[in-house]
């Protein structure tokens, strides 16, 4: 993985680690938001609902909802909220599930009329006391570019220390 650009992501990862502990993820009981509070802005947290699988945006920073220009607190991945990326979005955020391990999304927001806007973001599982992922924690930074990307997206897992 290349290196987290923004310092506040590789804190997120470290808290995320030191929660974890040799288990694959932290159960969600684990995580408490409120101990790491100037991170706060950049967090998103997604439920994780099965049957059938879906994603709901439970709670979303103010850094967040300023950088992608609304909030979507309460509402679900879906074609509405993310148009032409949405099935890519999904299925990245259903691989996270079903692999329960960190990921390191890079993408440029053309989807969200935003051609200039990159997005970084640290994805983590969550899970609940079956070692089910139930919740995926999201820190995302966001910085502007005006050249073109190589990719528009890349996904990709987190090498952790035992990896």
């Amino acid at each position: 993985m290349t290196a987290l650009l923004d310092s506040r992501l590789q804190r997120l990862l470290d808290y995320w680690l030191a929660r974890r502990g040799t288990r694959p993820a932290p159960r969600r009981a684990d995580v408490d938001p409120l101990e790491i509070p100037d991170l706060l802005p950049i967090l998103n947290l997604l439920d994780v609902l099965r049957d059938p699988l879906r994603f709901r945006h439970r709670l979303v920073g103010t850094e967040v909802v300023e950088g992608m220009g609304r909030d979507v607190t309460g509402r679900f991945v879906a074609e509405g909220l993310y148009g032409p990326a949405t099935q890519e979005i999904f299925d990245s955020l259903a691989r996270l599930t079903a692999e329960i391990r960190p990921f390191r999304r890079h993408s440029r927001l053309s989807w969200n009329g935003q051609q200039w806007l990159i997005l970084e973001a640290l994805e983590l599982p969550l899970v609940g006391d079956d070692g089910a992922v139930e919740m995926i924690l999201r820190g995302s930074s966001f910085s502007y570019t005006a050249e073109e990307p190589a990719s528009r997206l890349s996904y990709e897992p987190v090498a952790l220390p035992a990896d």
